[in-house]
């Protein structure tokens, strides 16, 4: 069955925009692509939260040629940042309940009626925005917990040491690690107390940040014994 010129037009205007002088189309994937440049170089900003707090609103300029500016709640009274004028909408940036701000996005010059950016990619931009906000932020986070550790790995984890160390991830109590290991409680008591030493560490709170922050394990992950 053929698709109806209304529909087409309407699929067509939402997946390209025109550019200023109205000569060319930006498509759906050129977009992609862009939006593919802000994740990856997200990646090289890992541990670098103010930096790539100013990175992330440089590039969003850049990838949508001046059509959109991210907005973050706490550059709204700074002096250098200016909001694009006639801002036809703007879009929450946001994860859960945690705001950062918003994304606004520019009137098409050649089409005052549009905005410069079909309204799925503008979306779209928005949520990857806040995605990468809230990863970084959460990094920092951790980072800063970690901080005040002064751990090292001293030497690698026996097995029988990965096991209780994933269970006690797992919130499991000693005993509890003793019936799923088929060990004595004291044997587990041992087997943590050598973790500690391995790690650098001295309690069970330390233990967990020093493991995550050294990759001996992923919350990804489902440990099991």
């Amino acid at each position: 069955m053929m698709t109806p010129q209304w529909e087409q037009q309407t699929v067509t205007s939402t997946l390209t925009t025109s550019s200023t002088n109205g000569s060319t189309c930006t498509s759906i994937e050129e977009y992609v692509q862009r939006i593919t440049r802000l994740l990856s170089i997200a990646q090289r900003f890992h541990g670098q939260t103010h930096e790539w707090v100013d990175c992330i609103c440089q590039e969003v300029l850049l990838v949508t040629q001046g059509h959109a500016q991210l907005i973050l709640d706490n550059q709204r009274s700074s002096k250098g940042s200016q909001f694009i004028p006639d801002a036809s909408i703007s879009i929450p940036v946001q994860f859960g309940n945690l705001v950062y701000g918003a994304l606004y996005v520019a009137i098409d010059p050649t089409y005052p009626q549009n905005p410069a950016l079909p309204l799925l990619v503008a979306q779209l931009l928005a949520r990857v925005c806040s995605w990468l906000l809230y990863a970084f932020e959460q990094s920092a986070f951790l980072q800063r917990l970690c901080q005040g550790l002064n751990y090292q790995e001293h030497g690698a984890l026996t097995k029988r040491e990965r096991e209780v160390l994933a269970l006690m991830l797992r919130g499991y109590s000693q005993e509890a690690i003793a019936k799923l290991l088929s060990i004595a409680p004291t044997t587990v008591s041992k087997h943590r107390q050598h973790i500690y030493e391995q790690l650098g560490v001295h309690n069970e709170h330390d233990v967990l940040l020093a493991a995550y922050h050294l990759g001996l394990f992923s919350l990804l992950e489902e440990s099991t014994p």
